[in-house]
């Protein structure tokens, strides 16, 4: 039986990721001109990964918002400015933000209620300020993402914050600009497969998936495919 030790498929999922990162690339090039002295809000921070991003790129003013305590207090304990959703709107309702962040957020919203959500914060955006959002795009493990709504794509936020309302029923009152636009790409994997989820005779199929990720590595991202975008947006004055 070629299945993994435990230890073995920690070191191969680590030299997976390793081979296989593109977003965070994109993220760099996309941030490179933007004044690091803004002032961010971070919606739906989590632990505080993107927010240890934004310092190592140079950012400092970051404000995080966070529905989940437990996440918050592991924030606070790392020494990040990290608040509740109830402490945002008691302590922060007056404050206008440069920046605002949404990473891998929209995605977990149906279309209604994804409008009121952007909505709810762009109110806290400065005129000319701007507006991030990073999200998958639909591919092969979209929905293995229990919580997953639905995907969205730039075409659609670009047209929805524009004003031209041909392909939607009603658009927003705020007005965004795209400014940049970047894609995510990934490498091809296997992960439906009944060796994988019984972890049994697996090392085969996980030694493809290594060395699929070799090749998107090495292949500069060509042996793969699209998974998601990340967009800059500027709100109109």
């Amino acid at each position: 039986m070629l299945t993994a030790s435990p230890e073995l498929r920690k070191k191969i999922r680590l030299l997976i990721r390793k081979f296989s990162r593109h977003e965070m690339k994109q993220w760099e090039k996309i941030l490179a001109p933007l004044d690091r002295n803004m002032r961010i809000l971070e919606v739906g921070c989590g632990r505080g990964g993107k927010t240890d991003f934004l310092h190592a790129q140079g950012f400092r003013n970051i404000l995080g918002v966070e529905k989940n305590e437990f996440q918050v207090r592991e924030c606070l304990r790392r020494g990040l400015d990290v608040v509740t959703l109830d402490e945002f709107s008691t302590r922060h309702s007056d404050e206008k933000f440069d920046f605002i962040v949404l990473s891998h957020i929209i995605e977990h919203f149906d279309f209604s209620s994804l409008v009121e959500f952007i909505d709810g914060y762009l109110a806290y955006l400065k005129p000319g300020g701007m507006l991030l959002i990073a999200t998958p795009m639909l591919h092969p493990h979209f929905w293995l993402d229990l919580d997953h709504q639905k995907p969205y794509y730039p075409q659609g936020i670009k047209n929805f914050y524009s004003g031209a309302d041909e392909q939607v029923g009603f658009t927003s009152k705020y007005r965004l600009k795209l400014k940049d636009i970047r894609f995510r790409r990934s490498p091809f994997r296997v992960k439906n497969d009944r060796s994988l989820l019984l972890k049994k005779n697996d090392l085969p199929i996980l030694l493809l998936n290594v060395l699929s990720s070799v090749l998107f590595k090495f292949s500069f991202s060509v042996f793969g495919y699209k998974s998601g975008w990340i967009g800059l947006y500027k709100m109109k004055s």
